[in-house]
């Protein structure tokens, strides 16, 4: 079992003043009791990390200006398919795209090639109704396309990292200078551990998702890190943790 620490003066709590049976800790330095379960969840993530000695496609630097947590989301198989999903799925949505396409240069009275697809309807060309109607329709399903490519595009150089500096921390998610950026202040962090959710989607399927949990003291949450191979995730997690919480 992890040694359970106190959170106020983080000295290590003896055995003997542990009741796993009761879920209790006593620290008898600050004379408070404590839920054993609370102490030690999470704990696990750091009992053996070596930040030296990080996973290939992960990191931990540290400087003056603070800590930098992160891992490539750099997978063969995850780029391999998902780019068979997206060439699949765009194949399909793109004859309906330059239907619409199509239709709408017409409306604008603007030429098209010989090989563009006729927006045909009952002999006639497709009208304005329809062609709002055909966009509207499409619309979600060239969102999951590009949704899919960019899956792809994330497991060929997308990168997830944890920029810790006082309350200019922060958690990044993208490829490049593209993507998602969620600011913390890192006195305020009440813990860090990966967290499996599991739900039934719309047909009844069961559904997994792990992430990497920052739980804040005000009870905001902030999830990341699900494109992330399981060891780079938890090597991750761990630094983070262990970079937040000392």
């Amino acid at each position: 079992m992890v040694t359970p620490t106190c959170p106020k003066c983080k000295n290590a709590i003896a055995g003997e003043d542990i009741n796993v049976a009761k879920d209790v800790a006593f620290c008898r330095v600050c004379n408070v009791s404590y839920q054993l379960s609370e102490l030690t969840q999470g704990s696990e993530l750091t009992a053996d990390l070596d930040l030296h000695h990080p996973p290939p496609g992960a990191w931990c630097r540290s400087d003056g200006a603070g800590t930098l947590v992160g891992a490539t989301h750099r997978s063969f198989g995850a780029a391999l398919g998902m780019l068979a999903m997206a060439l699949f799925w765009n194949g399909i949505v793109s004859v309906f795209v330059l239907v619409a396409i199509s239709g709408t240069l017409h409306h604008l009275h603007v030429s098209v090639p010989e090989w563009f697809p006729a927006p045909k309807m009952n002999g006639g060309n497709m009208g304005v109704g329809m062609t709002i109607f055909l966009w509207l329709f499409l619309t979600p399903f060239i969102l999951i396309g590009s949704f899919l490519f960019g899956a792809f595009l994330s497991s060929i150089g997308g990168r997830t990292e944890v920029q810790i500096h006082n309350t200019q921390s922060s958690v990044y998610a993208g490829i490049g200078v593209f993507g998602f950026r969620r600011r913390f202040d890192a006195s305020l962090v009440k813990d860090v551990r990966i967290e499996d959710r599991t739900w039934r989607d719309g047909d009844g399927d069961r559904q997994r998702k792990t992430n990497i949990l920052i739980e804040m003291r005000d009870g905001k949450l902030i999830r990341f890190g699900s494109m992330l191979r399981e060891d780079r995730r938890r090597f991750v997690a761990g630094a983070t943790r262990r970079t937040l919480l000392r």
